[in-house]
């Protein structure tokens, strides 16, 4: 992560939102007082709560760890996209 003072941040905005937009990074903004505050990209933010809202619940991030170990060892069901749609009664999106 990236830090700047508030004084760099302003001088630097448009610069900043760029960078952080294309490349992702994280940029801390640092104040005197030590009230810090983080610049983000939208995306990355939205992506970061999506995370946090399907680990919130005990039972469901058992079952997502549970998946990915499935996965790592290979004794994960492999379904075709279109066999999973159809599964589940919703269009393949192709």
């Amino acid at each position: 992560m990236v830090a700047v003072s508030i004084s760099q941040a302003r001088e630097n905005l448009f610069p900043l939102v760029r960078q952080v937009n294309e490349d992702h990074t994280v940029v801390e903004i640092v104040a005197r007082n030590g009230g810090n505050a983080v610049l983000m990209s939208a995306e990355d933010y939205e992506s970061l709560q999506e995370t946090l809202h399907l680990f919130s619940t005990r039972a469901n991030a058992a079952h997502l760890l549970r998946g990915l170990a499935e996965a790592r060892t290979g004794s994960a069901e492999m379904i075709d996209p279109d066999e999973l749609a159809a599964r589940f009664h919703v269009e393949s999106g192709e």
